[in-house]
């Protein structure tokens, strides 16, 4: 009975490992086809310029990459937003370094009120040391009342 249970627990976990049909990924593999541009996952709402055609909208909520260099070294994988207890606007975003050596990426967020209006001076510049092939992380939080309604995330590579 003991060999049967013992036999049965192998030949799942053989099934298992064999059925995935390809071996776990431990580092990020980044596919420009699908993220052309580096560009984060498209946020809420749009900044548009005042006079009509002298710039395309840009996506609220969301990282702007600004730095063209960047475009085909990172991936922004992830932009989140929260309320905080106390009301304010926490941002997350989470940026993959796509190159095979370190690079020094700078964030800073604007906070927007519900009229696209600056709602708090800028944040300063935050610096993130990615190591190659790895996941960074960025968070921000507005300081503040009335909180914003929106915002967007600058990055660039170290000045």
């Amino acid at each position: 009975m003991k060999n049967l249970f013992a036999m049965t627990i192998f030949v799942i976990i053989l099934t298992s490992c064999v059925s995935s049909g390809r071996p776990p990924v431990t580092f990020p593999v980044c596919d420009f086809s699908k993220a052309p541009y580096g560009s984060a996952p498209r946020g809420y709402g749009e900044l548009v310029p005042a006079i009509p055609d002298t710039l395309h909208p840009i996506s609220l909520s969301t990282v702007s990459i600004s730095d063209t260099a960047l475009l085909r070294r990172v991936v922004v994988q992830d932009v989140k937003a929260m309320r905080t207890q106390s009301e304010q606007l926490k941002v997350y975003a989470r940026i993959v370094n796509c190159t095979d050596y370190p690079i020094i990426l700078e964030a800073r967020t604007q906070y927007l009120d519900a009229n696209q209006v600056i709602s708090e001076p800028v944040t300063g510049w935050k610096r993130m040391h990615l190591p190659p092939r790895t996941l960074g992380n960025y968070q921000e939080s507005s300081i503040i009342q009335p909180q914003p309604d929106s915002f967007l995330i600058e990055l660039r590579e170290q000045r």
